[in-house]
C-alpha cells in the first residue's frame, strides 16, 4: 500500500465539520532567508489536486473556499518551516 503524502496526512487529521465554515482563505507564506524544500511544493500541489477549490496567486500565497485546506496548508508550511499568516476574506471587483 503506497505511503500518504504528508497533505493527505494533514487533511485527513481534520474534523469534516470544519468546511462547514464558509469563507475564501488566503494563506501567506515566507521562507525567510532559506529556500522551501522541494517537497513541500510537491505536497502544496497534491492538496490543491486533491481540494479542487485551491489555487497559488504566486509563489507565496495560497488560497481555498476549504477551511479544511487552509488548516492542511498552514501546517504543511510550518512543517517545512514557512513563516505564515492566515486571512478570510472576500472577493471584490473594483
Amino acid at each position: 500500500m503506497p505511503r500518504k503524502s504528508l497533505a493527505e496526512q494533514f487533511l485527513n487529521e481534520i474534523p469534516k465539520e470544519k468546511d462547514d465554515e464558509e469563507g475564501n482563505w488566503i494563506l501567506f507564506y515566507d521562507f525567510k532567508s532559506k529556500k522551501p524544500h522541494p517537497r513541500f511544493w510537491t505536497n502544496l500541489n497534491k492538496l490543491i489536486k486533491i481540494l479542487g477549490s485551491a489555487s497559488m496567486l504566486q509563489y507565496s500565497v495560497f488560497t481555498t473556499s476549504s477551511k479544511r485546506g487552509i488548516i492542511a496548508a498552514v501546517k504543511l508550511a510550518q512543517h517545512y518551516g514557512a513563516e505564515i499568516r492566515v486571512f478570510k476574506g472576500e472577493e471584490v471587483e473594483v
